[in-house]
């Protein structure tokens, strides 16, 4: 079981002055509570050349936002999201041989209601029952191992692209939630592979009203441009990565390198727009054992430009060098890092939404020194370590 409990405060005092000398001072105080309880139960049995599998998890969940503005065109407001999530499933895995094979069901019933300024939106309150089903198959030959699988399951949109609170951004441009959203469904298909040291993997995801980020009018005159969020019919996408590792003296390289292609098209200036650049990725991670049981880290990776969703990434890239020592049967250790050592690891993205074009230029102080000094009192394992209850809702706050 876990439960999670937090409140945030926002204060924004912003100054705005145009070329017409119009002076404009925008105020805004924001407060928000979040609570979860999850719980999670799971049982298995031995059944004939494998086992069976069956469990249950529940989460509640409830966000209550405060918004206070001087702002008369967006003026205040009060939110309140519930959610709960019952889910039961089962999986049953057998051993054929040197194939091995495992199906799973799983069933989910979610409550979810809006409530804002004191009025539950009925409209935006919503109940889903849904069915995902799963299949895994894997297989040795030789020194070769190979596993296929089919997953099926949901996202839910985070509770900020779920709240309505419209705040200022300039003049021109507002940002708020979609309290409309849907869940977004994804099938995927992965195959994997691996032979002696050497790896690859092939996946191909289908997303059903993925979420990405739109404009639009707010007010009469249209002038003003609203940020939110909102369901896109479908995204395509196929990830292909392959690598390997090595031993070679005191030096273990290992190297990965992969490419992210989607299949979008959306709407941008009233025309349809692609944005099926891909994005690659290369790795390179290098573990040197030096004398005196010092272990040297120098790790680089580079990553390209390209499309994710409507939005266009820049290129960047990053190298790490660390030095680790530990003490008294792992007890104590010493590490020295440097981070992001050319100040590269920042990518600029592009907005394409609709009939707006956001740039963002990212500055990031991710280029550190770190020396690091560690004792670990117990370094035997517990007897028992659960995997924790309502992970993925838990990241939707």
């Amino acid at each position: 079981m876990d439960y999670m409990w937090r409140k945030k405060r926002k204060t924004s005092n912003l100054s705005e002055k145009n070329i017409n000398n119009e002076n404009n001072s925008v105020t805004s105080n924001g407060i928000g509570h979040s609570r979860m309880f999850a719980e999670k139960l799971v049982l298995s049995y031995p059944l004939w050349k494998g086992q069976i599998e069956v469990g249950n998890e529940y989460t509640a969940s409830q966000t209550l936002n405060d918004f206070n503005t001087n702002m008369a065109t967006i003026g205040n407001s009060n939110t309140k999201s519930n959610e709960k999530n019952m889910a039961g499933f089962l999986s049953i895995g057998q051993q054929y041989g040197k194939v091995a094979v495992e199906a799973g069901l799983r069933y989910e019933h979610v409550n979810f209601k809006y409530t804002e300024n004191g009025q539950l939106k009925e409209d935006q309150s919503k109940t889903y029952n849904n069915v995902f089903p799963s299949l895994a198959i894997s297989t040795e030959i030789g020194k070769t191992q190979l596993s296929l699988s089919y997953t099926s399951k949901t996202q839910r949109p985070s509770y900020d692209d779920l709240d309505g609170t419209v705040s200022y951004v300039n003049r021109l441009t507002l940002e708020s939630g979609n309290p409309y959203l849907s869940p977004m469904k994804i099938h995927s298909v992965e195959l994997m592979g691996a032979w002696k040291q050497f790896f690859a993997k092939v996946s191909y995801e289908h997303r059903k009203d993925a979420f990405i980020q739109t404009t639009k009018s707010y007010g009469e005159d249209g002038e003003v441009k609203l940020l939110t969020m909102e369901n896109t019919p479908k995204i395509d996408e196929l990830q292909a990565f392959v690598g390997a590792q090595f031993k070679v003296g005191i030096w273990e390289p290992k190297v990965n390198a992969g490419i992210i292609k989607q299949w979008f098209t959306g709407e941008y200036m009233g025309e349809r727009k692609s944005f099926s650049n891909p994005l690659g990725i290369v790795q390179f991670q290098n573990a040197i054992h030096l004398p005196g049981d010092i272990w040297m880290n120098i790790d680089m990776e580079w990553n390209s430009r390209g499309n994710k969703d409507n939005m266009k990434f820049s290129s960047s890239s990053y190298l790490n060098a660390k030095l680790y020592k530990a003490f008294g049967k792992d007890h104590f250790s010493v590490s020295l890092e440097a981070n992001d050592i050319f100040n590269k690891s920042y990518r600029n993205v592009t907005f394409y939404n609709k009939d707006v074009t956001l740039w963002q230029n990212m500055t990031t102080d991710s280029r550190a020194l770190l020396l690091t000094l560690q004792y670990n009192f117990n370094t035997t394992r517990n007897r028992y370590k659960g995997k924790g209850a309502g992970n993925e809702e838990l990241s939707r706050f």
